[in-house]
């Protein structure tokens, strides 16, 4: 069986992302055209994941680390951009027959199913809103793009 680190592999590669923001009170649905890029940390112990994105109007720079903690027996990660910080506890294993990507901090999560192929991810975004309800945020698809 591989080492958890080594299952990172299947986000290894340049993505193409597109969705939209959802609508929100003051906040209209925004489009999301990005580009996110996942390689090999030296050693190969964990991930960098670069952003490139628009979100509307507003631009996106950012990068991650992913890794995993045995001690946590989950994958975390650190992630700083120009739009703040934030660190994900986040898991990657089979559910219902597909490969789920799943992140969360204690007021964001996101869910995202690869293809039988593993070329294209469908994920979705939450936010926790102040009633302690979790609301629909962003709707994305990645899209594996040639090497």
């Amino acid at each position: 069986m591989a080492h958890e680190h080594e299952r990172l592999g299947v986000l290894v590669g340049r993505w193409r992302t597109e969705g939209w923001t959802r609508e929100a009170p003051g906040a209209p649905a925004s489009k999301i055209d990005a580009v996110d890029t996942y390689e090999w940390l030296h050693g190969g112990f964990g991930l960098l994941h670069l952003v490139d994105a628009r979100v509307g109007d507003e631009k996106v720079d950012g990068a991650e680390i992913i890794g995993y903690d045995p001690a946590r027996e989950s994958y975390i990660t650190q992630y700083f951009g120009s739009d703040g910080p934030a660190a994900y506890e986040a898991t990657l294993g089979e559910e219902e027959g597909a490969l789920v990507w799943r992140m969360r901090t204690e007021t964001q999560r996101f869910a995202g199913s690869f293809s039988d192929d593993g070329d294209t991810i469908t994920g979705h975004w939450e936010l926790l809103d102040d009633d302690s309800n979790w609301r629909p945020w962003m709707d994305i698809t990645r899209t594996r793009q040639p090497s």
